[in-house]
């Protein structure tokens, strides 16, 4: 296991452990040099930045979620980057989970060896070969048994115990065209909602319709910045 120091633009920094490998380390490159997930890459950044600032000046929590946290490199970045706010953070893979749990001690992060969904249940994880960031859930699957997490019930969940809904994260290789199959929602509460769409790795599998479904009939602004969009509330 090896370690190194990553640092936000504000200067937040904090060690983090890898695995030396090519995808361990090109996450942590995304996230902390590219800055994946970054609001200030939006023209809307600053109306962004000022909704999480407001809510924690009304004295509440805002609830970021992080679907597919891998190690744990996004988990971390949103933590340094906004200090207030309660995240949420699930990965299927348990070894990827172990590291993910070891590089957010301390950190306000529910962490949980789980996948997400449109309900509860149960599924497996494959791997495809893609490396660890590339690993995907699999419905009867022949890979490990991990439980499945409905959205709309953790986001019940949270919202019950007081957190305000402030950014979605969603890197699922995939499994996003199950997760807004149905019960979305949870997703219109969020100002941001960032997803990853794999329709580039899934040729003719349509996994992209049902997010696509979902954030055309909202009225929500929708910004496609590298691998990601950028899903804005315009309420």
């Amino acid at each position: 296991m090896s370690q190194l120091t990553v640092r936000t633009p504000a200067g937040a920094e904090r060690a983090f452990h890898h695995r030396g490998t090519q995808a361990d380390l090109g996450v942590v490159a995304q996230i902390f040099q590219g800055e994946d997930y970054s609001v200030g890459r939006l023209r809307r950044g600053a109306e962004l930045k000022g909704l999480y600032e407001a809510c924690v000046r009304r004295g509440e929590r805002p609830l970021i979620l992080d679907f597919g946290a891998n190690i744990g490199a996004s988990a971390v970045y949103f933590g340094l980057t906004y200090p207030g706010a309660h995240i949420v953070a699930l990965e299927p893979d348990e070894d990827n989970f172990d590291l993910l749990r070891a590089n957010t001690l301390g950190l306000d992060i529910d962490a949980r060896c789980a996948a997400v969904g449109a309900r509860d249940g149960e599924t497996a994880v494959v791997d495809p070969g893609e490396g660890e960031w590339g690993y995907r859930t699999e419905v009867g699957g022949a890979g490990p048994r991990v439980p499945v997490h409905a959205a709309s019930r953790l986001v019940a969940d949270k919202r019950a115990a007081g957190f305000a809904p402030y950014i979605a994260k969603i890197d699922i290789e995939g499994a996003e065209g199950e997760l807004f199959a149905a019960d979305t929602d949870w997703a219109d509460a969020f100002p941001l909602v960032i997803v990853e769409l794999h329709d580039w790795l899934l040729p003719k599998a349509g996994t992209a319709r049902t997010f696509l479904r979902w954030a055309a009939g909202r009225d929500r602004d929708f910004v496609h910045i590298g691998e990601n969009v950028f899903s804005i509330a315009n309420g």
